[in-house]
């Protein structure tokens, strides 16, 4: 599967480059550490708008194909509430993307 373009609100774009599968790293709680066997898909997307190029991080399950909460902007954790619109648009977009690939979609991107 290529990389493929999305359109999202506020005249933007996005260029969904890179999907990566992974396992979710371990969660700690005090001196435990309870090992996950969840695979990830990892999506990498550049946003093109009229403040510039940032670049987002979204990710979701593979199983059940659920979207995880949050989101990275430029490396670090997004915390304005426009950018979590953005993230939002961001899944919304890839979401409806894959649905009418149909079972192309879940492929990695090269």
């Amino acid at each position: 599967m290529q990389p493929f373009d999305i359109s999202l609100p506020g005249k933007k774009l996005g260029h969904v480059i890179n999907k990566r599968i992974g396992i979710r790293r371990p969660a700690k709680f005090l001196f435990f550490k309870y090992k996950n066997k969840e695979r990830i898909i990892a999506y990498t997307v550049i946003v093109e708008g009229s403040g510039g190029k940032n670049e987002f991080m979204v990710f979701k399950t593979q199983k059940k194909g659920a979207w995880l909460k949050g989101a990275r902007k430029n490396g670090e954790n997004i915390s304005v509430e426009n950018e979590r619109m953005v993230s939002s648009a961001l899944k919304n977009a890839i979401d409806e993307f894959e649905r009418k690939q149909g079972g192309k979609a879940y492929q990695e991107l090269f």
